[in-house]
């Protein structure tokens, strides 16, 4: 949501069809967990935690 433009009720309708996709959780690059990986260092519980790795 984003305060600054006030799009936060238009955004709030679109929310039921967020990760509908069954497929949401699956890569869509070849390389995408091996990118994350150098990126964030090893998932945690599976979930890339977006902190850089150290």
């Amino acid at each position: 949501m984003t305060p600054q433009n006030r799009t936060d009720a238009a955004e709030a309708a679109l929310m039921d069809g967020v990760d509908v996709n069954p497929g949401v959780h699956q890569p869509t690059e070849s390389d995408e967990e091996q990118v994350l990986g150098e990126l964030y260092g090893e998932p945690d519980g599976g979930y890339f935690r977006g902190e850089e790795a150290g």
